[in-house]
């Protein structure tokens, strides 16, 4: 009798461990680490790449045209930017937020820019976006999307698990007016456009930005990157870029705030008419705030940087001739390989039924000699000096950019996936060839600019 409770004992404990086991294999798997160039999903890119080239129209005289709406919804809306907040409702509005647009046309195509002072450019609105640009005679390529970053704008707009976390519950009526509100701004910069030049231009902040990432003194971008556009009639605009990450307000403090990009773009308009903020390659890039987690501390980053740009402003080289440059290029992703450990991650079906599964692309905007890539994560600034070198060799500049209607996490160099780090474990959503993967296929778009 007790060999048979024993037996029976034993096939239940194996039973168990088979259960176990099987749960085991289906919910976790090793991370891969074959070289993406000879991965299916990167042939098919590279097939898409061959597929989209870029438009390019050589114009005569240039026109610009730029406007700003007002898009902050009621006190009470879900705040982006930290999964703690778990849907954190803002109680109070220390500056609004805006969508800013430019309109660009050479007489032979246009392009448009929107930056949103958000968290990121929110997929649901980006899908809305894209059913109402045949109204405005563009196409999806022409729209160059891109955001703040700042951490204490609206959410409103999150799907799933994740999403909640991040941003609160999807608002279907939010989303309808937000997307309302950026076509008013596209509409609005076509109409306002005008005979107009423009240049490119860099300022520096090294005292403003630190590697979170490593704590090394190397591996930071610290180069304020600039377009400078003045019309005929007079007025002068200024499209600004930088890498640290707008996150120097508390993350629990129930207020609305545009963090120091809106210090930056309001001090810029105290000397240029109208100015407007994108985040740049802000992946293992913080902000140095002087004052702590303080407004006293978004308004002294903002004027430094605002002195640093309104100090190189003159010597821009303007011109009134602008080639016009556009493409989307859809970028086909591996299996997410959300981390568990050094050597597993979470099963793909774990990791899309928590996060959603959504399309990504790299877009890319040429105007004159400067080319804008734009990418849909938080793409690192160390990873810059290789795209850089590439546009100084066709006798060209290059402003990265972030944010660009999808999200895909953090885009760091291959070299720091071993970190148990917050970008490159919890937020590293595509294994350890991301980076060398996201920059081969940047540097092969930037060539097709030359």
């Amino acid at each position: 009798m007790k060999k048979l409770i024993s037996s029976k004992l034993f096939l239940l404990a194996l039973c168990c461990l088979l259960i176990l086991w099987l749960i085991q294999a289906c919910m976790v798997q090793p991370i891969d680490h074959t070289p993406f160039q000879q991965s299916d999903y990167y042939q098919h890119t590279l097939q898409e790449l061959e597929n989209s080239p870029p438009l390019i129209e050589e114009g005569g005289e240039l026109q610009v045209g730029w406007s700003k709406v007002n898009i902050t919804p009621p006190v009470g809306t879900p705040m982006a930017g930290y999964g703690k907040r778990k849907g954190l409702r803002y109680e109070e509005v220390h500056d609004s937020v805006w969508v800013r647009s430019f309109a660009f046309d050479n007489g032979q195509t246009q392009a448009v820019v929107v930056t949103l002072d958000m968290l990121l450019a929110p997929m649901s609105i980006t899908a809305a976006l894209e059913q109402e640009y045949a109204a405005l005679g563009l196409k999806p390529e022409q729209v160059y999307l891109t955001a703040t970053h700042t951490h204490t704008s609206f959410g409103g707009w999150g799907q799933k698990l994740v999403g909640w976390l991040m941003a609160g519950n999807q608002d279907e009526e939010l989303v309808r007016k937000t997307t309302a509100r950026i076509v008013e701004s596209i509409r609005k910069a076509q109409q306002n456009k005008q005979p107009a030049r423009v240049g490119y231009g860099i300022a520096y902040a090294p005292e403003l930005v630190r590697n979170r990432l490593t704590g090394a003194m190397s591996g930071r971008d610290t180069t304020l990157r600039f377009l400078k556009i003045e019309q005929t009639a007079g007025s002068t605009a200024v499209l600004a870029t930088f890498a640290a990450h707008p996150t120097i307000l508390p993350s629990m403090d129930p207020v609305l705030s545009r963090d120091y990009p809106g210090e930056l773009v309001d001090q810029l308009e105290e000397t240029v008419d109208f100015a407007a903020f994108a985040a740049g390659a802000v992946g293992s890039q913080a902000v140095e705030a002087p004052y702590g987690n303080t407004f006293e501390s978004t308004q002294a980053v903002g004027r430094r940087l605002a002195d640093a740009i309104e100090a190189e402003l003159a010597a821009v080289q303007l011109s009134d001739t602008a080639t016009i440059g556009f493409t989307r290029v859809p970028l086909e992703l591996p299996d997410p390989e959300w981390r568990l450990s050094t050597t597993y991650s979470f099963a793909p079906f774990l990791f899309n039924g928590l996060f959603g599964s959504y399309p990504a692309y790299i877009s890319s905007l040429q105007l004159g000699e400067t080319i804008l890539l734009g990418v849909p994560a938080d793409y690192s600034g160390e990873l810059l000096p290789v795209l850089e070198k590439q546009a100084s060799q066709q006798g060209q500049q290059v402003i990265v950019t972030s944010f660009n209607g999808g999200y895909v996490g953090y885009i760091t160099p291959d070299k720091h996936y071993p970190l148990k780090k917050y970008e490159t474990r919890d937020m590293n959503f595509y294994g350890p060839q991301s980076g060398g993967y996201f920059t081969d296929i940047l540097l092969r778009l930037l060539r097709l600019y030359r």
